[in-house]
């Protein structure tokens, strides 16, 4: 079964937080304490979130955070991907590839699964997501 982690769980608490809020610089030490989640863990993820060019930062004692990308341009595949969470549903479309493609029966069925779940993380972008709330 695929279960989403809490750092998959947290980073997407911290984008669509900050997507609903992109008219402000937040402050990530306030952004910790409005969705309950360590300063160190989301200042972590805050870093792999702008390595990724989806939030840029101002640095320094303060610590500001704000969107970088459109809201139509992020995906929950980006994000998710941007925190190196792993997507797959199984070990063997890790990269859409099965080393045992000629003996297993399910190597099809596993790959398709992969696909359609990329795609539809793919098309939920944060437009959507927050237009729907």
């Amino acid at each position: 079964m695929l279960k989403i982690s809490k750092k998959w769980w947290y980073a997407l608490k911290a984008i669509l937080y900050i997507a609903e809020n992109q008219d402000k610089l937040l402050k990530i030490s306030d952004l910790s304490k409005d969705l309950d989640i360590s300063e160190s863990l989301l200042r972590r993820l805050i870093s792999e979130l702008e390595k990724s060019g989806i939030v840029t930062t101002i640095k320094g004692r303060i610590g500001w955070v704000k969107l970088w990308k459109k809201l139509n341009s992020i995906s929950i595949f980006d994000i998710l991907n941007s925190v190196w969470e792993e997507l797959w549903i199984t070990d063997c479309t890790k990269w859409l590839f099965c080393e045992n493609i000629d003996n297993c029966s399910t190597t099809n069925l596993f790959t398709n699964l992969q696909k359609s779940f990329n795609w539809i993380l793919k098309l939920q972008t944060l437009d959507k997501i927050i237009q729907k709330k």
